[in-house]
């Protein structure tokens, strides 16, 4: 019985590596002879693969992950996923416009090169979440919060680099989390990054994971123990430069405090200090908001004024002061909480022009480093 089971199991990992492998070269628009060149293997081996003959070995699976993020399970366990569908779909799509490039895109989203741009040590700039929603009295001052991120890069065994993340998070001292930023600015290993936050008593304060890049965006996984997980998406600038001095995204998160919640909000990272007040910090968090035009409600509310003390006779009704009172109180109220919901409420989002603002706010109030005051 046992040994069926396993020659049943053999039969389907092979049968899963064929489709999985053959898909793999109908999704990059290329064929076997070209996927073997990158693979580094001979045409043979990649025949008897993809024919069901041969399970990949160890050094083919390294392979695919480096180059393609697929994992041992992508390859053996499973065919046809919702992945595999929506990407052979999308090639024929007459509603999604996409050329070889782009679909490629979609599939190769780690580049070596540019990752490599990211490596280095950041300030991480993020508001207080602890307190409940409607009952946060936290001055601007108050309300921030700092740390320090760390990325990477690490060897693997094919020789292609991946990148780790680390991240002490949450600290109300500026001063505190600079000088912790200057003992890793020495440390570029990730392994020695977690060894030194524990060192230093900060173990419940570390996060850690993976940096990834698409075309147009970065994007940070990080994980605190079973508690917490945190996705920070970036735009990827679209420069030359050999290095990411930092930006401004969203972040998914789980709050501190009693009530752990589900959180949204921005998070600024900066490989320099902001040489500006807690205030002007909070402010360039919030993108400058709020930011608000009241064009149509402004005019609402004349309306409402004109009507309750020049149009008594028009509206067929007299008013006292305090009717009139209640009823401009109950308008305004209503107009502000519409037009924040409208405006402010209904999702966080970071465009283009916010991320060169924070860009330029690091150029310009940027501390630079004591190698480059000297």
């Amino acid at each position: 019985m046992q040994e069926r089971n396993r020659q049943e199991t053999e039969k389907a990992i092979l049968e899963n590596t064929a489709f999985n492998l053959n898909s793999l070269i109908e999704r990059l628009g290329t064929d076997r002879v070209r996927l073997a060149e990158r693979l580094h293997i001979d045409l043979e081996e990649l025949n008897e693969c993809c024919d069901g003959k041969k399970i990949p070995d160890y050094y083919t699976l390294l392979r695919l992950k480096d180059l393609f993020g697929l994992s041992v399970d992508d390859i053996l366990m499973r065919k046809e996923t919702p992945e595999d569908v929506y990407l052979k779909e999308l090639r024929v799509s007459e509603d999604i416009s996409t050329g070889d490039d782009d679909f490629r895109s979609l599939f190769e989203l780690n580049d070596p090169v540019e990752l490599k741009r990211l490596a280095g040590t950041y300030f991480a700039y993020y508001l207080d979440t602890e307190n409940y929603k409607g009952k946060d009295n936290n001055s601007a001052d108050t309300s921030m919060n700092y740390g320090v991120l760390k990325i990477c890069e690490a060897e693997t065994a094919t020789g292609i680099p991946t990148y780790d993340c680390i991240a002490m998070l949450g600290k109300k001292d500026r001063d505190v989390v600079a000088g912790l930023k200057k003992d890793l600015e020495d440390i570029n290993d990730g392994r020695e990054v977690v060894r030194y936050f524990f060192k230093k008593g900060l173990g419940k304060y570390v996060y850690y994971g993976n940096v990834l890049a698409s075309k147009d965006h970065y994007y940070i996984t990080l994980i605190h123990e079973s508690e917490d997980r945190i996705s920070v998406i970036l735009h990827r600038p679209n420069t030359r430069k050999n290095e990411y001095i930092g930006g401004i995204g969203t972040t998914n998160s789980v709050s501190r405090g009693r009530q752990h919640m589900p959180t949204v909000q921005f998070i600024g990272l900066s490989r320099l200090a902001l040489n500006l007040s807690e205030e002007d910090i909070h402010k360039a968090m919030l993108l400058s908001y709020p930011n608000y035009h009241a064009g149509l409600e402004s005019d609402e509310l004349i309306r409402t004024f004109k009507n309750l003390y020049m149009n008594d006779e028009n509206t067929g009704f007299s008013f006292n002061d305090t009717q009139r009172q209640l009823l401009i109180q109950s308008n305004l109220e209503r107009i502000i909480k519409e037009s924040l919901t409208r405006n402010l409420l209904r999702y966080a989002k970071v465009s283009e022009i916010d991320d060169d603002e924070w860009y330029h706010t690091i150029k310009y109030y940027g501390i630079k480093k004591d190698k480059d005051n000297s």
